[in-house]
């Protein structure tokens, strides 16, 4: 027994994780690997919140000069899928610059 009456079970009450990862929504870590993200980097996936992430994701930033560049090919009138396979950037990241275009314009107007 240990001073304080608790044993050898006080020990285990630490949050403890085989691969030393933790999970960044719920701090589980029962965490398995899921798979690749589309750039090669292992995806992770947490069995208590079922919570997808990727540990380090960098996310490249976008120079102001690509930006203007879609906004012209956009007054262009060419496709969303055109535009992002001239410029190289995800589709996810268009309709965020989508978004913030139709916010700017409603204050505008």
């Amino acid at each position: 027994m240990q001073a304080g009456g608790r044993g050898f079970l006080g020990i285990i009450a630490v949050r403890w994780s085989m691969n030393g990862l933790a999970c960044p929504a719920c701090e589980g870590v029962y965490i398995v690997k899921n798979g690749h993200a589309h750039i090669g980097k292992q995806r992770d996936l947490c069995r208590a919140c079922r919570h997808r992430f990727t540990l380090n994701h960098t996310r490249t930033p976008i120079s102001p000069e690509t930006v203007i560049l879609v906004d012209r090919l956009l007054s262009e009138r060419l496709s969303h899928c055109g535009i992002c396979r001239v410029v190289g950037f995800s589709w996810s990241w268009f309709c965020r610059h989508l978004q913030t275009l139709i916010k700017d314009c409603a204050t505008y107007h």
